[in-house]
């Protein structure tokens, strides 16, 4: 809105992203020179202002708010373009020969390294390069991957949200090679040619948990219907379900869990969403019991189904009781810092034994 008088000029604004149709979809605010919002979040790309200097933000792709200032005047063409910042992140390699397994990698190191791969899954490959482990999958998938990683005097053991797609183009993940002096979490991440799931998994970690929860929304369709990406729907219906939006997806919840039931984590949100309602409390306690015995992808997730077993209202279920028994032999070396679900070995722990489905 412009006071009658007032010289004004056209802000243009351009957004560089590989969400919403390329970022037609993404919403931006503005601030005056006060910070006063005086434009709410909207996809809107044309504004007629004032002449003064405006605050331009968006959450971009890098999951964090982008924001730049610019002079709205008659002496300039008033235009402005956000683009994420998204941290290096070295491409994989499109020679399958570049992707070795886990004895390859042994037979090139001959000497023991800071930080190492002891084992990792049979069906994973790994491309290493200087910064980075990248690891995909080479077979159909049949439970979720699991690396035993050996860092710092420590042997940790990690899921990885490698998807099904096909095992050459976008269902890989990054996992940062560097000493760390005490146990940390190891540094896993989706990787950014996942646009959609790799955005959401760092608007969650910065924060911006309102925009994570307006892309898991499209987000969830979109990565079972058009992009398959499993892992990456999953962490949408977690986004959905911490922000209790979850009841408006159960049709894809329930496909979810019918196509990819090597993925526990459906069973996990589906039988706490089943659990509150009447008649279907045998179902969920099914579904929670079944996913104790897979590996478990996130860290919430493994959290949500031990609370959801601990709280039972029943406690003289057989199944319930196994059940539980097996999460908490897993709990109390669990890193809750970690995104995804990574736990210590404890000393003299065969790693070979552990990364079964049911580690």
């Amino acid at each position: 809105m412009t006071v009658e008088g007032e010289t004004t000029g056209v802000l243009h604004i351009e957004i560089d992203s590989k969400l919403y149709y390329r970022g037609k979809g993404i919403r931006v605010e503005i601030r005056d020179s006060d910070l006063i919002l005086i434009q709410p979040a909207t996809t809107q790309r044309s504004f007629e202002l004032p002449y003064g200097l405006y605050e331009i933000s968006a959450v971009l792709d890098d999951g964090k708010r982008t924001t730049k200032v610019i002079e709205v005047n008659g002496r300039q063409p008033n235009r402005i373009k956000l683009e994420p910042n998204l941290p290096f992140e070295p491409l994989a390699s499109k020679n399958d020969s570049d992707f070795r397994s886990v004895s390859e990698l042994h037979h090139l190191h001959s000497v023991k390294t800071d930080m190492e791969i002891v084992d990792i899954s049979s069906d994973v490959t790994v491309y290493e390069v200087e910064s980075h482990w990248i690891l995909r999958h080479s077979q159909k998938m049949e439970q979720v991957p699991v690396a035993t990683i050996s860092s710092s005097g420590s042997t940790l053991q990690a899921s990885l949200p490698i998807s099904a797609g096909d095992h050459r183009f976008s269902v890989t993940c990054h996992v940062t090679r560097q000493f760390e002096p005490s146990f940390g979490p190891v540094q896993i991440k989706i990787s950014q040619s996942r646009s959609i799931a790799s955005a959401m998994e760092r608007m969650v970690e910065a924060g911006q948990f309102e925009s994570a929860t307006r892309l898991a929304n499209k987000a969830m369709e979109t990565l079972l219907s058009k992009f398959i990406d499993p892992t990456g729907a999953a962490l949408a219906a977690l986004i959905l379900y911490k922000a209790d939006r979850l009841d408006d997806k159960m049709d894809l919840l329930f496909s979810l869990v019918k196509r990819f039931g090597w993925l526990p984590d459906g069973k996990i949100l589906l039988a706490s969403q089943l659990a509150r309602l009447p008649g279907q409390r045998d179902k969920a306690l099914q579904l929670a019991c079944q996913a104790s015995e897979q590996r478990i992808l996130f860290t919430e997730t493994f959290s949500l189904l031990l609370d959801l077993l601990r709280y039972w209202p029943e406690t003289g279920s057989k199944n319930r009781s196994e059940a539980l028994s097996r999460l908490s032999k897993r709990a109390p070396f669990v890193d809750w810092r970690s995104t995804y679900l990574c736990y210590r070995l404890q000393e003299g722990q065969d790693a070979n034994a552990t990364t079964s489905a049911g580690a």
